[in-house]
């Protein structure tokens, strides 16, 4: 099993592995930005289809149309309906920033974001190999990397939408580094970057939030396990996430008048896909974004009245509807990992078919995880396990599996060199 078998710290930091480590980070941010670049240049992805707002996301883009016209953080739905959080901060001020400099909705600024997006994308082919080479095994973090840097099934969602889904799955990947990273040095200093880097994940998306205490625990046990002091800083990482959190969460409750946990929709998206003689898939067609009588009672009531409102019509329906709403919660829960959804949108560039082998073989790399227990496995049985369940009960859609799909890819590498490695052992013992 030395094939995959993690670095050892006296090993990893050596000259030169440093210096062709390096050499091999920069091959790979180069060969995943230009396939990506090249991708959009091809495919003009950055140009508006007829009839549609894409690529520009439409509640993050039209908050940061309303930041630069002065009107601060609102107005999810294109009409001015007052102050929002229907969506986390980080995405929306970004977009507002490049809109400021190259137009508003311009072709040039739906350029220049994609081309941010696919950064953030090739560098995720990066984490990828810092994550496996701490974890799974270099070989391993290697092959998963290149895979993530050539593969196009991995170039749709930075080339093409412009939302949080490319910097989740990089953020998600990062975080997991430096929590290998605290777990084993145990550093002041790397114990403030996790607590900033939950903060930055909490105002992109913080749906990835739900991890969030397994890595806490993580780097808790492994500390208390090597008999070094780990209270005091995660108490001092803790205070730190807090600090860097609490001018948006002040912010929610002064607007509001009530605490609004990061982002505020999503009992509504619960209700897309909790009622009665629901599909559980999200019907869309109940979207204030889509249709003008949801927008005008979304305009009339405020959003959190219009939240509160849907989120007891959800209630409602699960205390009425018990056994169709866990119904629709197991088929939610197969259709997150097989792309069963892929089926009812007409621009998605591959089939369900295409999507679910991924699925397959990161759980099944997961299980082997599960009985050698490398370095960091808890890391990525919490991705697996935890992350997808607000989307069982609500409902998934392909684009919410994209921010674990690094790790899946990491724990299908991982599935095939263990199989290999096993198919090895037993050629030689018959030899």
């Amino acid at each position: 099993m030395s094939v995959i078998a993690p670095e050892t710290p006296t090993t990893r930091g050596s000259p030169a592995n440093s210096t062709s480590d390096r050499y091999l980070q920069i091959l790979l941010l180069i060969c995943g930005l230009t396939l990506r670049f090249g991708f959009v240049l091809w495919k003009k992805t950055y140009v508006r289809a007829p009839g549609s707002i894409l690529p520009f996301g439409a509640e993050i883009c039209s908050i940061a149309e309303h930041i630069v016209r002065g009107q601060g953080f609102s107005a999810p739905f294109c009409q001015d309906t007052g102050p929002t959080a229907w969506i986390a901060p980080v995405y929306p001020y970004l977009c507002a920033l490049v809109f400021r400099i190259f137009g508003i909705y311009s072709q040039t600024s739906a350029l220049v974001l994609i081309g941010i997006q696919c950064i953030i994308a090739a560098a995720t082919g990066v984490a990828i190999y810092g994550l496996g080479r701490r974890s799974l095994g270099t070989q391993v973090g290697l092959c998963a990397a290149w895979v993530w840097a050539l593969s196009p099934f991995f170039f749709r969602w930075p080339v093409s939408w412009i939302w949080d889904f490319t910097a989740s799955a990089f953020l998600l990947s990062v975080v997991f580094i430096v929590t290998l990273d605290v777990a084993e040095k145990n550093s002041r200093r790397l114990w403030l970057v996790f607590g900033a880097m939950w903060a930055l994940i909490a105002l992109t998306n913080p749906a990835l939030l739900s991890v969030m205490p397994f890595t806490f625990a993580y780097v808790g046990f492994v500390n208390h396990r090597a008999l070094r002091r780990w209270l005091a800083p995660m108490t001092l990482a803790g205070v730190l996430f807090a600090a860097l959190v609490s001018p948006w969460l002040i912010r929610n409750e002064l607007v509001f008048g009530r605490p609004v946990f990061f982002r505020s929709n999503y009992w509504f998206e619960f209700h897309l896909g909790n009622y009665h003689f629901s599909n559980g898939m999200g019907y869309t067609g109940n979207h204030p974004g889509l249709n003008p009588r949801e927008l005008q009672k979304y305009a009339a009531w405020g959003e959190m009245r219009y939240i509160d409102y849907y989120k007891q019509d959800s209630f409602a329906f699960i205390r009425k509807y018990p056994s169709e709403f866990v119904h629709l919660t197991l088929h939610r829960t197969l259709w997150f990992w097989d792309g069963s959804l892929l089926i009812y949108w007409t621009r998605e560039w591959w089939k369900a078919w295409e999507f679910w082998p991924l699925s397959l073989l990161g759980w099944l790399g997961i299980l082997f995880a599960l009985t050698r227990r490398p370095r960091g496995w808890l890391l990525f049985a919490a991705a697996l396990i935890i992350y997808p369940i607000p989307y069982y009960l609500a409902y998934p859609t392909a684009k919410y599996r994209h921010a674990i799909e690094p790790e899946l890819i990491l724990l299908s590498v991982y599935l095939a060199f263990v199989v290999w490695g096993e198919i090895r052992a037993l050629a030689h013992r018959k030899a």
